[in-house]
């Protein structure tokens, strides 16, 4: 990396490799699976060529991603080496911690706004899950589902209490559910009751998962008292 802080702190070393402008919205790209750059410029508006090559190639030689192909993967993508995945629960963490900020800000804002659309792509909508299901872990409860968004597929594996969403359906799935971006943006920020979301998605296959991604959707219907519920009245 060019810049530093010449800090003697292991914050300020963190922040040299990853704090330059781009780096980590490449990484959040990569946590729902391999990109070829055409994929990553197109999903970065407003980042160039050059410079999206120059961020690449730093978090290559840094270990944070790979373009050798895993097995049975195509060759010339990139993708998160188990270093580059590690920053998943960071990342995640500063997503809550960005809602929970702009939602407590007085003034109208765009991440306000971004909070209150219907309209964003289902990459984003996908990433909320994750976020969302870490207020209702199911340690006991491991499976593979699909959730479709706009027409846009993805395989959510939930293992050992912790739930992550790839893009694709190449895995199988025991469960499908199918769903839009307004629907699944109104029921996280408790616009819609268990009722009336599932009245808008089709659903089919396992019941103990669907039930727990429905958990990790909607949130109308939890205890009050709930640990998760009183979390979720601090974010919306």
């Amino acid at each position: 990396m060019a810049r530093t802080y010449n800090q003697d702190c292991i914050l300020a070393h963190a922040l040299d490799l990853l704090g330059e402008r781009w780096t980590l919205l490449i990484i959040r790209d990569l946590f729902l699976g391999p990109q070829r750059f055409g994929d990553l410029q197109a999903g970065l508006p407003g980042i160039g060529a050059n410079l999206l090559s120059k961020r690449l190639k730093e978090l290559e030689e840094a270990g944070l991603i790979t373009t050798a192909g895993a097995a049975g993967e195509t060759k010339g993508r990139y993708r998160l080496t188990e270093t580059g995945e590690g920053l998943r629960p960071t990342v995640r963490t500063l997503m809550k911690w960005s809602i929970m900020y702009f939602m407590d800000r007085p003034e109208v804002s765009s991440a306000h706004e971004c909070i209150y659309s219907n309209d964003l792509q289902p990459d984003s909508v996908a990433l909320a899950i994750e976020i969302f299901a870490a207020y209702c872990p199911e340690a006991s409860l491991n499976y593979v589902a699909r959730i479709i968004i706009d027409d846009f597929p993805y395989t959510i594996y939930n293992m050992n209490g912790q739930l992550i969403c790839r893009r694709g359906a190449d895995a199988p799935a025991v469960a499908t559910l199918q769903s839009d971006v307004a629907t699944i943006m109104q029921a996280f920020r408790m616009e819609l009751t268990l009722d009336e979301a599932k009245s808008r998605m089709k659903l089919n296959g396992d019941k103990n998962a669907l039930n727990h991604l429905l958990r990790c959707i909607v949130h109308a219907e939890w205890d009050a008292d709930s640990h998760e519920a009183r979390m979720l009245e601090a974010v919306v």
